[in-house]
């Protein structure tokens, strides 16, 4: 994500590597953010490459921490070996080699941050999130490291410290719309409304065309209880990307909070039946059904959805719910069971407070 430009001095240190490097980049690094959700530096920085190849500066061989980058060949071979393991999916002698030589070069940002991404192939956000602080703190600064570490922070509930990642992001590189979106959306889980505005407004000068942008402002405007702008800001969202369903979900819900259930339901059940028979889909189909008195089609489209998720005990309690609104009191009980079965807390006392 961040330009060329911005890195090229400290890119000067490592070009001359060979491809293993890079190719490790793909095959850890892609991989294992893009199933992760973050947008990591060793994608960018192992995948990159340099139209001028510089000769490196060689003047920390004998001392391989005193230039915060390991010996070149030592690294080299480090590399490939865990290269041979990834592509062996043998993930845990990779972590092996890897963790090894981050004990040997531990000031080598590099190694910390390939680390920090195989941590996050294997779902060891912590583990992933501490290579990345410690790689930080090696330096040199860069803006895609603090963003990949504010998103590992948001996945560990840390919203503080990813909060305070994606600024110090901002701060290094002001022409990327990302930041300001995933700090926006932090915010908004923080309910700092304002600050989230002002970030979304710097994301649309810079991005005036991501729907997502619309999106997050429909968001606030529903906090808000300002249910009209809400409406406008997820339509415009839907005029760029029209068959996303969360922007699809989110006009849904704006249409509920305004009073409009029957407009939501035109809108949902236009939707093809697999995106219909996802859990968000179906439970605001049914909050829309219950609201024209439609007890009944509630319960059958979560019974669709439930009988496709059969060990989600608050599905199973909401059929219940809905079909004892129904009227079809032997049905919810059935599915109240089942709820109490799969280790639902409420379901057993609903079902005694039955009339």
């Amino acid at each position: 994500m961040e330009h060329r430009s911005n890195t090229q001095n400290h890119l000067r240190h490592w070009v001359t590597r060979s491809g293993n490097a890079r190719i490790f980049g793909v095959l850890i690094g892609l991989v294992a953010l893009l199933a992760a959700g973050v947008a990591g530096y060793a994608i960018w920085t192992m995948t990159t490459e340099s139209s001028e190849v510089v000769p490196e500066d060689r003047s920390g061989i004998g001392n391989p921490q005193s230039q915060g980058m390991a010996h070149t060949e030592s690294i080299e071979e480090i590399l490939g070996a865990v290269q041979v393991y990834v592509r062996n999916q043998q993930f845990a002698e990779a972590t092996a080699v890897l963790e090894n030589a981050v004990a040997q070069y531990t000031s080598d940002q590099e190694l910390r941050f390939a680390l920090g991404d195989l941590y996050l192939h294997q779902k060891g956000f912590e583990k992933a999130y501490d290579q990345y602080v410690a790689g930080i703190e090696i330096g040199p600064q860069n803006s895609i490291a603090e963003f990949t570490a504010g998103t590992i922070a948001n996945m560990l509930g840390r919203v503080e410290l990813s909060e305070m990642h994606y600024q110090s992001s901002m701060m290094l590189d002001q022409t990327n719309p990302d930041t300001p979106i995933f700090l926006a959306a932090i915010q908004i889980k923080i309910n700092q409304l304002d600050e989230a505005k002002k970030n979304l407004a710097i994301a649309g000068r810079l991005a005036p065309d991501r729907a997502r942008i619309f999106a997050m402002r429909s968001e606030i405007a529903m906090r808000e209880n300002k249910a009209v702008i809400a409406l406008e800001q997820i339509r415009r969202a839907r005029e760029i990307e029209p068959r996303d369903l969360g922007w699809i979900l989110q006009e849904a819900r704006v249409l509920k909070r305004n009073h409009d259930p029957e407009g939501a339901i035109t809108l949902l059940t236009a939707l093809p039946e697999e995106e219909l028979l996802s859990i968000d889909a179906a439970q605001i189909l049914a909050e829309c059904y219950g609201m024209v008195g439609r007890a009944g089609d509630a319960a059958n489209r979560l019974i669709d959805v439930a009988l496709l998720n059969p060990n989600d005990p608050d599905l199973a309690f909401d059929v219940a719910q809905w079909l004892e609104r129904a009227g079809e009191r032997e049905s919810a009980i059935a599915w109240a069971n089942k709820a109490v079965d799969l280790g639902h807390l409420r379901a057993s006392d609903w079902i005694a407070s039955l009339p």
